[in-house]
């Protein structure tokens, strides 16, 4: 064995494949742990609120295009740049123009004062 390499021992009652078929399958299952652990420590995904395969995708697509959002977004330097100072400065933005009065005068144009 080369000095660079590391050799494993798997147990296993899986008669049916080459010892590199199943070499494979690991490699597989440990690149699904290591996403889970990215999905869960960095994009806060430790509590699934569906158990049913449709509501799980949709939560993971979810957090991850929230993800690439903050990864691609640019904020004032004076903000940080964090992805959590990139949430905090959307958090700040959306609740200084996005309030139920700015909608209602959107939808409800004749709330305006003045308005004839």
């Amino acid at each position: 064995m080369h000095p660079s390499q590391t050799e494993f021992r798997l147990a296993t009652n899986v008669e049916l494949m080459t010892n590199e078929e199943i070499s494979e399958v690991y490699r597989h299952r440990w690149q699904i742990e290591v996403l889970w652990k990215f999905l869960k420590m960095h994009l806060k995904l430790d509590k699934l609120i569906s158990k049913s395969v449709n509501g799980v995708t949709i939560q993971i697509y979810m957090v991850l295009i929230a993800y690439l959002i903050l990864q691609l977004i640019e904020i004032p330097e004076f903000y940080g740049h964090q992805l959590l100072d990139k949430l905090r400065y959307l958090q700040l933005e959306l609740s200084r123009r996005c309030s139920i009065v700015h909608w209602s005068y959107d939808l409800l144009p004749e709330t305006l004062v003045g308005a004839s």
